[in-house]
């Protein structure tokens, strides 16, 4: 199948390559993150989103990147031949093609496919946190845009079929278990770092599995020590938070991979970039809050 579906017309291959960003960590990451700082503000989508709501939303991406990194780590199975290599490319203009060609390959293990396995989590997490529209609708569109992710990794020929149902498997009891069994971010976040601690063990250490252990403690102790005192979102909040969290977060991340550390400095740097982004509103909200009493 994987041979099959790669040898589709290429602006088909160059379309799906744009697909598959849908479920890759960047856009999972920055997509939980924004609704988490914006909640019920989010233009058009925002109506019931509760801050304990958005922060499960970073709890399933968590432990999203713990059960992938483990299982790849422990496993180690191959991808296609040919997945380090960006097919298609000359469609684009030059200017383009390299950031074509690390969004159409893939490099390290295949099995589970992550793309697969964190497209379930958030997209099935997106569709219970949201309330717009009806649940069958936002299940369509989550299933819709899952199925797309799995199917675009077969297009470009980094993942075997067998790696995209194995991440749906995987994600899907793992959303089951945090929906209906743990029910709160701090113990969803304990299930993240329980999963990335067997990680370490099995899979040894890497900057992928120090990385997911520390999103996952990261998470759980802003969340346990402050979750509760975390304020929900007001209008004015909202853009002060965000505000910071582009300033703080986005210039954080980006020295933390310019720097390129080693694992052992992967787990507090990871965990010191989760914890800025959930205790972050606690500066945004005093802040405007500050700021609207000084100009009243």
């Amino acid at each position: 199948m994987t041979e099959v579906l790669s040898a589709l017309p290429g602006a088909v291959v160059v379309l799906f390559a744009f697909i598959t960003q849908l479920g890759d960590f960047w856009f999972t990451f920055l997509a939980c993150g924004l609704l988490y700082w914006l909640g019920p503000w989010t233009p058009k989508l925002g109506q019931g989103l509760t801050r304990d709501r958005t922060a499960m939303l970073v709890a399933l991406l968590a432990v999203g990147v713990a059960l992938v990194v483990s299982l790849k780590g422990l496993l180690g199975l191959p991808r296609p031949p040919g997945a380090g290599t960006a097919t298609h490319a000359t469609l684009l203009p030059v200017a383009l093609r390299d950031i074509y060609a690390s969004m159409a390959t893939g490099e390290g293990y295949g099995f589970p496919s992550g793309h697969a396995t964190l497209s379930l989590l958030v997209w099935g997490g997106f569709a219970w946190a949201l309330r717009v529209g009806t649940r069958r609708g936002r299940v369509a569109v989550a299933g819709t845009i899952i199925a797309l992710i799995g199917l675009s990794r077969l297009v470009i020929g980094v993942h075997y079929l067998v790696d995209i149902l194995a991440g749906f498997a995987v994600a899907g009891a793992a959303l089951a278990l945090a929906l209906g069994v743990l029910e709160t971010p701090e113990r969803v976040f304990g299930l993240a770092a329980a999963v990335a601690v067997a990680g370490l063990v099995v899979a040894g250490v890497s900057r992928n599995t120090a990385g997911a252990l520390g999103i996952a403690v990261g998470g759980a102790v802003v969340w346990v020590l402050f979750g509760d005192r975390i304020p929900e979102p007001t209008r004015r909040g909202v853009a002060v938070t965000t505000v910071l969290g582009v300033l703080t977060v986005g210039s954080f991340l980006g020295v933390t991979f310019g720097l390129h550390p080693t694992p052992v400095a992967v787990t507090p740097l990871a965990a010191l970039g989760t914890a800025l982004l959930l205790a972050l509103p606690l500066a945004g909200e005093q802040l405007a809050k500050n700021t609207e009493t000084a100009a009243a």
